[in-house]
């Protein structure tokens, strides 16, 4: 009966506040009813709860999204260390009200997923009514929407404080909430966490303003000279010409203008060439800066980092760019994977097995600025009873047989570097908790030990098998794939690939013994299916220079199911690669641009048709 009394009551303020009677409550929420209700058409009784994409949406909406985790996550995991104890998950939201990351309590999944307190949760406020990231999103404002402030009753035990985190250009890229599951009763409880999370954000505006403007001057500003160093309230960011390029979400409030694209001298009233004035190295104290408008702010001058030199547009990083010998797919792999080896953001390599996987990952290692160890494992090959100990060491003697030393674990070796999880679909259900906490909190606990240790690390991971089929069949804990599942690379398989013919080639040149296919091979090599991938053309080329020891290897020298495969004819098929290649007067490479296909694809069609290999392309003879 308490129970009907209270929804009742709640409905019955949501109504009134609508039609504008006074209320108690803070301001911003009545605004958000009021929309709701005006607006939305949304119906106060209901019990829905925030819906949640498809995997195929979050997916999409992550991908969307790099920019963003990029500059939130360090954050965001900065924070959540220092919350983790207090009952709170953290979410990060994009602008269109889709939660991209989330951190929080591992043994609290049931409870975080039944509250939708997890990624892939939509809460734009059409959609749920009154809640944080929707209500912030709204407005733009930081915003605690605590228990009955929600206006779906179904989230009511909620308390949820959100902020706004913006570009350096001032767009509103997306929330960061704060929520909690059964709050204090009190909203004054959160007042606190509504002035942590707006620190969190200025940290992070600041953090991407500098990232983004290396070449500019960035010139912090706060009202008292304490806090420039360490929590400034705003920053601004100067280019070469003298125009503020950039800035923090606060430095319109300070400055009272839209500072973007003005000259300096328009904002401050100072010339430009007086900025190292302001700086560390020439000011023993912090200088007074005056505004245009008459304010008085304090201001520290941060000089540009050192201009990296010019690089071709879109080129990647030299280890990055020798995965590929010109294969379209492979070549935008890639450029994709550069623009995240520097980032806070998790990798998933996909592909069928033998693709190439780890040397994408070591590729990716040795592009980024990280100096650590590439630390690879291999999930599927690891025993169950040792990969715990192996994954995250053992404190001395911590069970029958361990190491009297102890031992450090494959994580920890990882510190400073990457970690790359091979066929992380293989783990174990009760180590993929473990590994959750080891990326949430960042830190280990080796087995036995009673005291866990820092780690910093970068997780690329890799599967062949289908993650988020997994997720759906109880088989994957869907948290950790979320954590995992940020920027996904689709590995071709090796017979998609147009640079095969470059491919076998680099391989045949590093095996033990030289390797020198004639091109009556090489036409055989390029027909072949590959259902092993680079893991069989490694095999190929070893077979072939221990039966060649040096000589030209010949289709004879090839396996049997390479060199005289069994026929698959497709009349269809065969009718229009002959009629093609008659056109063409047997010019394969021709043929091929007229079918729209590369060139080794053409020859494993006329393969699998039994088409005689005298028809063949003449510039490949």
């Amino acid at each position: 009966m308490r129970g009907n009394q209270d929804t009742e009551a709640h409905v019955l303020e949501i109504v009134r506040a609508a039609e504008g009677e006074a209320s108690r409550r803070d301001a911003d929420v009545l605004a958000s009813w009021r929309r709701c209700m005006n607006e939305h058409q949304l119906d106060p009784s209901r019990r829905l709860s925030p819906r949640l994409v498809t995997e195929g949406e979050l997916r999409q909406h992550r991908q969307e999204s790099e920019d963003l985790l990029g500059m939130a996550r360090h954050g965001m995991e900065d924070l959540y260390r220092r919350v983790n104890a207090m009952g709170y998950v953290l979410l990060l939201s994009n602008a269109r009200g889709v939660t991209v990351d989330a951190i929080g309590d591992a043994q609290l999944d049931r409870e975080l997923r039944h509250a939708g307190l997890i990624s892939g949760s939509d809460w734009d406020e059409r959609h749920v009514g009154t809640n944080g990231v929707g209500a912030c999103l709204a407005t733009g404002q930081a915003i605690t929407v605590h228990r009955s402030d929600h206006f779906d009753l179904a989230l009511t035990p909620l308390s949820c404080t959100a902020v706004p985190l913006h570009d350096t250009q001032g767009a509103l890229m997306g929330v960061l909430d704060l929520s909690h599951l059964q709050a204090p009763a009190d909203k004054i409880s959160q007042a606190l966490t509504l002035e942590v999370m707006k620190s969190c954000a200025r940290r992070i505006e600041m953090a991407n303003l500098g990232r983004s403007h290396r070449g500019d001057w960035i010139l912090r500003l706060n009202h008292s000279p304490e806090f420039l160093d360490v929590d400034p309230m705003a920053a601004v960011a100067i280019d070469a010409g003298g125009r503020i390029s950039g800035m923090t979400h606060n430095a319109r409030k300070i400055l009272g203008v839209e500072p973007i694209g003005r000259r300096f001298e328009d904002v401050f009233a100072c010339e430009v060439e007086k900025l190292p004035e302001f700086s560390r190295a020439l000011a023993p104290v912090d200088g007074l800066l005056e505004t245009q408008r008459g304010g008085i702010i304090f201001a520290r001058a941060v000089p540009p980092a050192a201009r990296p030199r010019p690089t071709v547009e879109n080129r990647p990083p030299a280890p990055l760019g020798a995965v590929h010998g010109g294969d379209p797919a492979m070549e935008r792999l890639a450029v994709r994977a550069a623009k995240g080896v520097d980032r806070q953001i998790s990798v998933i390599l996909r592909g069928e097995t033998g693709t190439g996987k780890e040397f994408i990952a070591r590729a990716m290692h040795r592009s980024s600025r990280r100096r650590g160890p590439f630390v690879a494992i291999n999930c599927a090959a690891l025993p169950e009873t040792l990969i715990e100990s192996e994954l995250f060491g053992h404190a001395p003697n911590a069970f029958t047989g361990a190491h009297a030393r102890g031992k450090k674990g494959l994580i920890r070796e990882a510190h400073g570097g990457t970690l790359f999880l091979d066929e992380i679909g293989d783990m174990p259900l009760g180590l993929q908790a473990r590994l959750l906490r080891v990326l949430s909190e960042r830190e280990v606990l080796p087995v036995g030990a009673s005291r866990a240790e820092p780690v910093d690390i970068r997780v690329i991971s890799a599967s062949h098998r289908d993650l988020a089929g997994l997720v759906a069949h109880g088989r994957f804990r869907q948290d950790l794939y979320y954590r995992l599942n940020g920027l996904v690379l689709d590995v071709p398989p090796v017979r998609e690939r147009a640079d095969l013919e470059w491919l076998i080639g680099r391989i045949a040149g590093r095996v033990e013994g030289r390797v020198d296919f004639s091109q009556a091979a090489m036409r055989l090599l390029l027909a072949h299916d590959w259902p092993g991938n680079v893991r069989e053309i490694i095999n190929v080329c070893e077979l072939c220079a221990a039966l060649c020891d040096g000589g030209p290897v010949e289709p004879d020298d090839l396996p049997r199911e390479i060199a005289s495969p069994a026929p698959r004819t497709d009349r269809a098929g065969e009718r229009a690669l002959v009629q093609l290649l008659r056109q063409c007067e047997g010019n394969v490479s021709a043929a091929a641009r007229m079918a729209g296909i590369d060139r080794s694809t053409f020859y494993r069609r006329l393969h699998r048709a039994g088409i005689d290999g005298r028809l063949s392309d003449p510039g490949a003879r």
